[in-house]
C-alpha cells in the first residue's frame, strides 16, 4: 500500500478565501507531502455536485478537508476530518474559522485613521459572522467617540430587485462625507454600484471597506476596492498539519479552533480620499479623479461645481492648503506613475495619453513633480 496521504479535498476555489484556503494546504502538502487529493469535477464536467460516499470510499482516503455542512455528511466514513465555517460550529470536528471580531476592529481603525467623523455598517442581518462584525465595528467606533449608522436590510432581502432600492435610500440618507465598512467584498461591491447609480462619489462622499480581500472582486470594483485581509492561507496550512497528525494518531478530534487571522487592510482607491466637508470641493476632487487620464484643464474642475475658480481655489485653499492646480497636478502624476509601474507602454504613448505631444516636454513636466524622468521612475519602481 502506498504509504502517500490521500486526502478528499472539497474546497470552492471560486472565492479567494477559498483559494488560499487551498495555496496554504499546498504549502504545507509541499514541505511535508507529497499528498494526493481528490477533488470535485471542475462545473464544466459535472453539472451535479452530489457526494457519492461509495466512491470515495473506493479511493481509499487518509483524511478529508471539507465545509462542516459537507463534514456532517461524510462523517460516516469515520476518518480523520478538518472543516471551515463562516459562522459558529461547536462540535467534535476542528474547524477553520475566521477572526470576524478582529476584521471589525481593524476596520474601524482604517476608517478612524482617514479622519472621518460620520460612520456606517452595510452588513446581512441574518448572518452571525456579518454581526460579529459590526458589533466590534461599532465598539471601536463609539469608543472614539463617534456613532455608526446601520443598515437594517429590506423585508425580502433574498430579492435583489426589492434590496436595491432599499440600501439606495440608506446610502441616501447617510451624512457625508461618511466611510462604511461592509460585511465583505461582496456587499461592498453592491454598495459601490449604488453609489453610481445615486451619482455619489467614492471615495470623496463616501469611502467604502469591504473584508475578506478578494482580488477578484476587490480590482472589478470602480473606483479598486479596499478591503480588510484575512489570512486563510495560514489556516489551510495549520489545519493541513492537524489533520496530518489526526492521521499519524498524534492528535485527535475534539473541536479545535483554527483562526484565520486579520493581517491589516490592502487600500486601494475606494478609501483613498482627503477628508473634505465642502461639498463643491468634494465634487471637484470626484471629477479630477475620475478624468486624471485627460488632460483637464482648471477651468474643467470649475465648470464641473456651481463656484467660480476663484471662489473653488479659495475653498480648496481653506481645505486642502493648496490649490486647484496641486491637487490636478498630483492625480495626473499619480495617474502617469501607475502607468509606468503597471503597464509597457511607451513614454511616448504615456505622454500622449495624458496631452503631451512632445514626450520631451511631458518628461519636463513629470521631473518637476517628482524629481525624476519618466525612464528613471520606471528603473527605480522596477528594482527588487
Amino acid at each position: 500500500m502506498h504509504d502517500t496521504p490521500r486526502i478528499i479535498l472539497f474546497i470552492d476555489a471560486s472565492r479567494g478565501y477559498g483559494r488560499r484556503l487551498l495555496s496554504g494546504i499546498a504549502r504545507y502538502s509541499a514541505l511535508h507531502g507529497p499528498w494526493s487529493f481528490y477533488r470535485k469535477q471542475p462545473s464544466y464536467l459535472a453539472h451535479e455536485q452530489k457526494i457519492d460516499v461509495r466512491e470515495l470510499r473506493a479511493w481509499r482516503p487518509n483524511g478529508i478537508i471539507c465545509s462542516i455542512a459537507q463534514a456532517r455528511e461524510l462523517q460516516r466514513m469515520r476518518l480523520p476530518m478538518v472543516g471551515f465555517d463562516p459562522d459558529t460550529y461547536a462540535g467534535k470536528i476542528p474547524c477553520m474559522v475566521s477572526d470576524h471580531a478582529a476584521a471589525g476592529h481593524q476596520a474601524a481603525l482604517h476608517l478612524l485613521g482617514l479622519g472621518h467623523h460620520n460612520f456606517a455598517y452595510c452588513g446581512f442581518d441574518a448572518l452571525r459572522w456579518s454581526r460579529v462584525r459590526c458589533e466590534a465595528f461599532c465598539r471601536t467606533v463609539e469608543a472614539a467617540g463617534a456613532h455608526v449608522h446601520r443598515y437594517e436590510s429590506a423585508p425580502d432581502a433574498a430579492s435583489w430587485a426589492k434590496e436595491e432600492p432599499h440600501l439606495q435610500a440608506w446610502i441616501q440618507s447617510l451624512p457625508k462625507p461618511i466611510g462604511i465598512f461592509c460585511a465583505n467584498d461582496d456587499r461592498a461591491e453592491a454598495v459601490i454600484d449604488s453609489c453610481h447609480t445615486l451619482a455619489v462619489g467614492v471615495p470623496e462622499d463616501i469611502s467604502i471597506l469591504g473584508a475578506d480581500d478578494d482580488a477578484n472582486i476587490c480590482s472589478l470594483a470602480n473606483p479598486p476596492l479596499s478591503s480588510v485581509r484575512i489570512a486563510s492561507d495560514q489556516a489551510g496550512f495549520e489545519a493541513a498539519r492537524l489533520l496530518h497528525q489526526m492521521i499519524r494518531g498524534e492528535a485527535e478530534m475534539a473541536g479545535q479552533r483554527i483562526v484565520a487571522p486579520v493581517v491589516g487592510v490592502t487600500s486601494r482607491q475606494s478609501t483613498d480620499v482627503l477628508m473634505v466637508e465642502n461639498k463643491e470641493v468634494r465634487k471637484a476632487l470626484r471629477f479630477i479623479r475620475e478624468n486624471a487620464n485627460r488632460p483637464i484643464r482648471v477651468s474643467d474642475v470649475v465648470d464641473a461645481t456651481a463656484l467660480s475658480h476663484r471662489s473653488l481655489n479659495e475653498q480648496f485653499h481653506a481645505a486642502l492648503g493648496g490649490s486647484i492646480v496641486t491637487q490636478l497636478t498630483r492625480a495626473r502624476i499619480d495617474f502617469i506613475s501607475e502607468l509606468l509601474t503597471d503597464s509597457d507602454l511607451r513614454i511616448q504613448e504615456i505622454a500622449q495619453t495624458v496631452g503631451y505631444e512632445d514626450d520631451r516636454h511631458f518628461a519636463r513636466y513629470f521631473k518637476r513633480a517628482t524629481g525624476l524622468t519618466p525612464q528613471e521612475h520606471r528603473r527605480k519602481m522596477a528594482m527588487p
